[in-house]
């Protein structure tokens, strides 16, 4: 990430991102009652960064998914929005929450549905395996594709940008490991 994009990225007080695409590949295998998805076990350390960062992370997913539910619950997150085709709508529930403005928000995003948001937001990011068009929108696009750890990959550039990535892991090494 070059010295522009960084600057721009250490302004960002709310990390944002999709779901199906970014967390996981896109991929849903679907059976007669269930739904199965498949994320990244490195995305819990990305939230558990955020947390010891006082960095607040939210999803909004077009979907509605008991698996979704499952992981977000899991990760403890706060507040996500599912079934959100304009995802605009949640976004402003969002900044209602945190008391911020669109340019304080980092969103991570992949499809179509996702470029208006991408548009509005002060730092946007896609992967490589998203639609070309989403890509042209995105401010940076991660080395790592959907499902592969995508969460982290931009965390670690967040903390770097605003000169706390070590102070992190300390703390998480202390509160984790007393060490």
């Amino acid at each position: 990430m070059n010295e522009k994009s960084l600057k721009k990225l250490s302004q960002i007080k709310i990390v944002v991102s999709d779901v199906d695409g970014i967390l996981t590949d896109g991929t849903i295998s679907v059976s007669k009652n269930q739904e199965f998805k498949t994320f990244h076990v490195e995305d819990a350390l990305a939230t558990s960064l955020l947390k010891l960062a006082d960095i607040p992370v939210s999803f909004i997913s077009a979907r509605k998914s008991d698996a979704t539910t499952a992981r977000l619950d899991e990760l403890k997150i706060k507040h996500y929005f599912q079934g959100y085709i304009n995802k605009i709508s949640a976004l402003d529930k969002i900044i209602d929450i945190y008391d911020i403005d669109y340019k304080d928000v980092l969103y991570i995003g992949d499809g179509f549905v996702d470029i208006p948001v991408m548009e509005k937001v002060g730092f946007s990011v896609s992967v490589p395996n998203a639609h070309a068009e989403v890509k042209e929108y995105a401010d940076f696009v991660t080395e790592k594709s959907g499902g592969e750890g995508v969460l982290v990959e931009i965390v670690k550039y967040l903390l770097k940008s605003k000169g706390i990535y070590n102070d992190v892991f300390k703390r998480m090494r202390k509160e984790i490991y007393n060490a």
